[in-house]
């Protein structure tokens, strides 16, 4: 097998995907590796239990090992779902905090650039009050871990219910008010970005959009990217991913976010549905990631 490859396209975002690790984290690296992938995502333990084992130290090491011989050039952990630092409920905001900073010390030793995390949702105490809760709880990560270098990366919500950070604005102020901005960035999810109303189909719209990211959070900023199609209609609210160009959104809107240089090698990550066998259960990743770089080879202006 050849680890050595160069980047396929060195003037475009670089394309993965999240990587399961039910075999054992140290494998996801050549798993990736094997499905064409430049960069990945993974959850570092099990995403809907609190409590996992602790990383051992030499499993981190095979990790970090395996990463570099694959080129892998970005490695970013996803939070577990379990996490709301938006509730005011006094137990589960201690546990999220807590399961915060432990995320951010798994991610630190296996190298990752960030982890990435949905803000939360305040559950019926109020907007203003979930976004408070939400800063106090990632301060406090970040606090507890500042010898750390991995960033915390906030990602945009679709809307749903109680949902926090469904708007930039809302991202940008959480992002403002932590006195860690060093290491704060944002993940935009384009399932998410569509689904909460935005339309960036044409050109305008995505200049639009552009626009708008660049007032708020910052395009220099945005340090992932969960390429998604949208199951689901514009402004539905709905986080349901299709594969690329079999949803909403369809292929070639995401030719301009490929290319477009201030995301010139920005990790983006395929999160799509998955059909394959147990043989092949990343062949939807495959499709998915042949459709995007066979974009990057052509000269999309749709």
């Amino acid at each position: 097998m050849d680890f050595s490859t160069p980047p396929l396209f060195p003037a475009s975002m670089l394309l993965g995907a999240h990587i399961g690790i039910s075999g054992g984290i140290e494998k996801a690296p050549e798993t990736a590796h094997r499905l064409g992938c430049e960069v990945m995502q993974i959850f570092s333990k099990n995403q809907r239990q609190w409590r996992a084992p602790p990383l051992l130290p030499e499993v981190a090491q095979a990790f970090r090992t395996s990463k570099e011989k694959c080129a892998i050039k970005a490695v970013g952990v996803h939070a577990s779902y379990l996490i709301n630092l938006g509730s005011s409920d006094p137990k589960l905001q201690q546990a999220s905090r807590g399961a915060l900073v432990e995320e951010l010390q798994r991610a630190e030793m296996l190298d990752a650039v960030g982890v990435i995390l949905h803000p939360g949702a305040h559950v019926g105490s109020g907007k203003e009050r979930g976004i408070e809760n939400i800063v106090e709880g990632a301060q406090h990560a970040l606090d507890a871990t500042k010898s750390a270098k991995t960033h915390l990366i906030l990602e945009i919500s679709a809307g749903a219910g109680s949902t926090l950070g469904q708007t930039f604005e809302e991202l940008a102020e959480i992002g403002h008010r932590v006195d860690s901005p060093a290491r704060v960035g944002f993940c935009v999810d384009t399932c998410h970005v569509f689904a909460s109303g935005i339309d960036f189909r044409s050109q305008a719209g995505y200049d639009q959009l552009m626009e708008h990211i660049g007032s708020t959070i910052g395009l220099e900023k945005v340090e992932f990217f969960h390429l998604n199609d949208a199951l689901f209609p514009l402004g539905s609210h709905k986080d349901r991913h299709a594969n690329i160009g079999l949803g909403q959104i369809g292929s070639s809107p995401f030719h301009r976010f490929l290319t477009d240089p201030h995301f010139r090698r920005v990790p983006g990550v395929l999160e799509t549905p998955l059909d394959g066998d147990a043989a092949h259960p990343y062949a939807a990743y495959e499709t998915d990631l042949k459709t995007l770089r066979d974009l990057l080879k052509s000269k999309v202006k749709a």
